[in-house]
């Protein structure tokens, strides 16, 4: 998956904590990005005093099945994990 979508793909977000357990998911469409679903689902189901940069986001394409892995790097862009 690049860090562009289709406004039309089915897009599923899991967030991580740094333990490894999963605190939400989140799913929509009509984003333009990687950046804008993973910034969705953060405002969606996070607490607003929670730290953007201490979670993982998975993100799979539903329409595809395609799923990768981001963080959040200090300057509060979303960054692929390899």
């Amino acid at each position: 998956m690049n860090e562009r979508i289709d406004t039309s793909d089915n897009i599923k977000v899991e967030i991580f904590n740094t333990n490894g357990d999963k605190v939400a998911t989140y799913k929509g469409t009509g984003f333009h990005s990687v950046s804008d679903a993973v910034n969705a689902a953060f405002d969606a189901k996070m607490n607003e005093n929670s730290d953007r940069e201490a979670f993982v986001y998975v993100v799979t394409d539903v329409t595809s099945g395609i799923s990768e892995r981001y963080r959040i790097n200090a300057g509060g862009n979303v960054r692929l994990i390899v």
